[in-house]
């Protein structure tokens, strides 16, 4: 803890240093869009506010002032903090406070002064002074002009009509405009570039973290578990320092002010050999002034399970598909008459249990209705010198399946003061978690067949069935009720602190430093009277694991910011700055067998370690330096450059290359402000038209992956040393993987507002790539890290909103919007460097390495499916001749699991404070390999028979010549090979979002003693229609939600 001792030291200097000047203005207001351009607009205020010296300066040379005083509004009556009010033609100027109100003193002159009141999103209002009048009460109307957004990169921030990068911003409102789960699920909707790969194995699986992708992907898919890390998973900044995806999976919605989508060169290159994959950038809220303010939002969510894509056999059918295949003739196992008989009073029994109505739903056993209960309470407030919050949450989750569980206790302090030209902040952040999940798989119930009861006289029984030899099935009741378990446990702490200091106007250096600790904690038990030990020797029965991971990171940066307008045409920004950081981890655990049966789980009772087992300990450090410098350049906000280059530094890489450079160029043109365009209509408000270039790298990979490592062997000491082996085989001419991102796009918005348009292409290259491959075991070790060839992306991002009735100043809009995405992929100059993987996918799984294929192709023998004379299928060698011998030398590409386009069209509505929107996603064009036909269909064995099978698997199957059949006869004794006729066209059309809200009127709700108060209703994933019949979540179910949210504020 000593690491943070500068926290409090930070805090005192603040407070000791007297009166310090805050932002009049930052914050957020409680009126819709204006809250997020608070902390601009004070920022921009402060150029304009004299100096309190100027101020004494002005008073004394001043013959007479006047205090003049009033009150700023909207349309409906509502205060406005964060207004400018300027005497026009000086800098003389002050600011509304948090309840609209100002005071600001008028030298007296001949000449009567005029007011101006500026707030962005408004309509700016002048005022001319009336001699003896000292109050003026002023209404603020809406601006029908499209805000002009910021882009935030966490490093600076620019208009986004001056921006040449392709970027997208959205409010903490619009993320809750689809849903109130986190934040990552809103953005799949919103847009188009971002996408969460759906797990048809862990469903809605609260503890599984999602897999991301922004544009695609720049490394090889199959790499995760070779390199210890995501290398395709986008960089995430959390107020402008880098953070895990974790944090940004558990991070308090309420918290959030806006998020940011960095796709291109030319908005990621200033992250340099990070920012291949893109870049998702989250700024929380900064704290309002004013008087003490308390916000609380309660969200309620509601989980069932969604099982509609099971198809499971009943009972009858179940017992009639056994008889169908000879389950209980002798000859199915080669045995004796006296198995014979046996075998037949097996299927008697089974028989019987279905005449009684024994007819077992097992799929609804380890599932319930989840709820997820989420609580957050923020106080705010402070002076004209500092402002404070601090804020409480607390996320209960409890999953749709018995035993799986997730909470999280967070706590964040925010100070933000100023004195003179400086300005302190610092964010202190607490995280506590628990997770448990489920030490029954849903397949297990899945797979327990229907006509077996669930209890025995009330009791749970070990075995559903068990004959040695015949059947063996386990009561996953059984499993489920031992005292096994599987949780883990999570603790951090964070402090970004930042100093800014701005001598002149155009100016700002700036220092940050951020510090997270985290540990880490994971305890799996296996009790020994699970089944899966039947046949295991008494003293190795049950298992413990447990393992301790602590983390210590810091990240540093440097920065100097200069912003200027030369002869009003002239927009130079430059941004220059050096950043370190470092990644220390510190793993411990150990595995142990061998217990007693009962409450008996601590390591304490355990026999041994498993067969050449030992604990374990292993530590890890990644460092990296960089130097960055960004310009950009408008001309009359018309012809817009941006140049970005950065010197990275990392340990990761070999130790011949542990330094790149990375860059990136952009080019944009507002035509909207062309004389030719401006000066005839007022059709467009925006129609820019921008290209960018650069190379971003990507350096999510394991720390020692360049570098020859070695671990001790504790079982050959000896008496001269320690003994060691080979663990890894260094590369020091590991080269930096850097993708070449060209982007081409164009931006349109007309009709005042009323439609916006927005269209990418990107094509990416990622040259060399990184991967693993096989080296003889004479070596040493399986495999090395080493670059081979390239592969390249290319696609359209786009998205249209229309709005047929837009009538904001009354609050009244209907919306329509449709986004879609594609993408093409292919490797090239692999050579056969990946054929490992091609081997070993061989009747696993589809997916194949070769130059000039895609990542994304299915692989597979083509089939012209089952001969009707002798129910044999057909195979399709490459010569497009038949046989029916199967042979993996006549694989040809036979799909694409990548649709050939996605993306999610709605509407919304609001009339006032009411609200609602829907959105539904499509997916057209790919294909997809259906396991369930694969596994549960057609490969189904003698031991398969103990476990319930596909409908299919019944019907439509081969009996005899001249049958036409999809299916072939059964085979209890062979397997069927991954063909083609296990791939099928994947279309969905799903409702992913339903929201309806209302906002009370402020001068309802102020009678009890509330600011405002807001209430909002979800449904989440409603329904899926699909082209392809599958099962999805087959170790844990997906999940349809219905959500309630309030949030009010006092």
């Amino acid at each position: 803890m000593s690491k943070f001792r500068f926290i409090g030291l930070t805090v005192l200097l603040g407070i000791l240093g007297g009166q310090l000047r805050a932002d009049d203005s930052a914050g957020r207001s409680e009126k819709g869009m204006r809250g997020q351009y608070l902390e601009r607009v004070s920022k921009e205020m402060r150029d304009t506010h004299q100096r309190p010296g100027e101020s004494r300066a002005a008073v004394t040379q001043a013959p007479e002032v006047t205090d003049i005083t009033g009150k700023v509004t909207d349309k409906e009556g509502a205060p406005m903090p964060g207004v400018t009010v300027l005497v026009k033609g000086t800098t003389l100027g002050t600011s509304t406070d948090a309840e609209g109100r100002f005071v600001l003193k008028v030298p007296v002159t001949a000449a009567q002064p005029v007011l101006v009141f500026t707030f962005v999103g408004m309509k700016t209002r002048e005022v001319a002074m009336k001699g003896g009048q000292t109050t003026y009460d002023v209404v603020l109307e809406e601006d029908s002009q499209t805000l002009d957004d910021v882009v935030v990169t966490g490093i600076y921030e620019r208009k986004r009509s001056d921006f040449t990068g392709s970027a997208s911003t959205f409010t903490a409102d619009k993320l809750k405009e689809v849903g109130n789960q986190n934040i990552l699920q809103s953005l799949k909707s919103l847009d188009p570039a971002f996408a969460i790969m759906e797990s048809n194995e862990w469903g809605s699986d609260p503890n599984r973290l999602p897999d991301i992708e922004i544009r695609g992907k720049t490394s090889i898919i199959g790499m995760r578990e070779e390199l210890e890390a995501d290398p395709n998973q986008p960089l995430f900044i959390l107020d402008g320092f880098e953070t895990t995806l974790q944090t940004i999976v558990d991070l308090d919605m309420d918290r959030v002010a806006s998020i940011t989508i960095l796709k291109d060169a030319a908005s990621t290159a200033i992250y340099g050999s990070k920012a291949a994959n893109g870049v998702v950038v989250v700024e929380t809220k900064t704290p309002v002034q004013g008087q003490l303010r308390v916000t609380y939002s309660g969200n309620f969510n509601f989980s069932v399970p969604d099982l509609s894509s099971y198809n499971l056999m009943n009972a009858r059918e179940k017992t009639s598909f056994e008889e169908y295949a000879n389950r209980y003739k002798v000859s199915s196992f080669g045995g004796s008459f006296e198995q014979g008989e046996k075998l037949q009073e097996l299927h008697n029994n089974h028989l019987r249990s279905v005449a009684r109505g024994v007819d077992t739903y097992w799929l609804s056993e380890p599932l319930r209705m989840g709820f997820n209960h989420r609580h957050s309470l923020y106080a705010e407030g402070g002076d004209e010198h500092m402002r404070y919050g601090f804020g409480l949450s607390y996320n209960g989750v409890t999953g749709v399946m018995k035993d799986s569980k997730k909470n999280v206790f967070s706590g964040n302090l925010d100070l933000l003061y100023r004195k003179g030209k400086f300005q302190f902040s610092n964010k202190l952040t607490f995280n506590l978690s628990n997770s448990g999940d489920p030490v029954v798989g849903f397949s297990e119930y899945a797979a327990a067949n229907p006509y077996y009861e669930k209890r025995e006289d009330g009791q749970v029984q070990k075995w559903l069935e068990y004959v040695q030899g015949f059947i063996e099935a386990p009561n996953p009741l059984w499993n489920a009720s031992l005292n096994s378990r599987a949780l883990k446990r999570s603790i951090g702490i964070t402090d970004n602190f930042a100093v800014e200091y701005n001598p002149l106007r155009a100016l700002k250096l700036r220092g940050r430093i951020g510090l997270t600790r985290t540990t880490d904690e994971a305890d799996t038990f296996t009790s020994p009277e699970d089944s899966r030990y039947e046949k295991t020797e008494e003293l190795k029965k049950g298992a413990l694991a447990y393992s301790n991971t602590k983390r210590f990171n810091y990240d540093g940066e440097f920065s100097a910011i200069y912003g200027a307008l030369f002869a009003e045409k002239h927009q130079v920004n430059l941004v220059g700055g050096a950043t370190f950081s470092s990644s220390d981890s510190e793993k411990n655990g150990y595995s142990v067998i061998g217990f007693p049966k009962g409450n008996y789980d601590t390591p304490a009772f355990a026999n041994s370690y498993p067969e050449n087992g030992k604990a374990s300990y292993s530590e890890s450090r990644a460092r990296s330096m960089s130097a960055y410098l960004n310009g950009g350049y408008s001309f009359n906000s018309r012809y817009l450059m941006d140049a970005t280059w950065r010197l990275n530094g990392s340990s990761v890489f070999g130790s011949n290359r542990r330094y790149s450079h990375t860059w990136s160029f952009g080019l944009a043109w507002n035509l909207h402000n062309e004389a030719f365009i401006a000066d005839h209509t007022n059709l467009f408000q925006m129609l820019k038209i921008r290209a960018s270039i650069g190379n971003p790298g990507n350096q999510s990979f394991a720390s020692y992956q360049s570098i020859t490592t070695y671990n001790f062997n504790n079982r050959q000491r000896n008496y001269f040393d320690q003994a060691v082996n080979l663990y890894a085989l260094g590369n020091p001419d590991l080269k930096w993987q850097v993708t070449m991102d060209k982007n081409i796009g164009v931006d349109v918005t007309l009709l005042q507002n009323r439609v916006s348009f927005t269209l990418d292409y990107y094509d990416k290259n990622t040259d060399p790539v990184l991967a693993s491959i096989s080296v003889p075991s004479s070596v040493g070790v399986k495999s090395v890290m080493t670059n081979i060839g390239e592969q390249r992306s290319n696609g359209f991002n786009g998205s249209v909103t229309v709005s047929p009735i837009y009538r904001p100043g009354e609050r009244v809009i209907w919306s329509l919007r449709y986004n879609f995405r594609t993408q093409k992929s292919k490797f090239d100059n692999i050579g056969n460097a990946l054929d490992k993987f091609n081997e070993e996918g061989q009747n696993t799984n589809l997916k194949r390495y070769y130059d000039g294929a895609s990542p994304d192709d299915l692989w597979a023998v083509r089939s012209a499916g089952i001969d009707p004379a002798t129910g044999r299928e057909i195979f399709i060698k490459k010569d497009g001749s038949y046989t029916y011998d199967f042979s993996y030398a006549d694989e040809v590409k036979v799909g694409v699991d990548r649709p050939k386009i996605e993306g999610v069209f709605g509407t919304s509505f609001t009339y006032k404070g009411f609200s609602v929107n829907f959105d539904f996603r499509y997916r057209c064009g790919g294909q997809m390999f259906n396991s369930a036909l694969f596994d549960k269909v057609e490969n189904i064995t003698s031991s398969g028979l103990n476990s319930n099978q596909d409908k299919r698997a019944f019907y439509d199957r081969w009996k005899e010549p001249g049958d036409r059949a999809k299916y072939k006869a059964i085979n209890l004794n062979g397997s069927t090979q991954m063909s083609s006729r296990f791939v099928e066209d994947d279309n969905t059309l799903s409702l992913e979002s339903f929201r309806i809200g209302y906002e009370f009127d402020q001068a309802l709700i102020a009678k009890a003693g509330l600011k405002a108060l807001r209430v909002n209703a979800y449904m989440n994933e409603v329904f899926k229609v699909s082209s392809i019949k599958t099962e999805r979540g087959t170790q844990y179910p997906f999940a349809r939600s219905f959500s309630l949210s309030v949030s009010a504020s006092f």
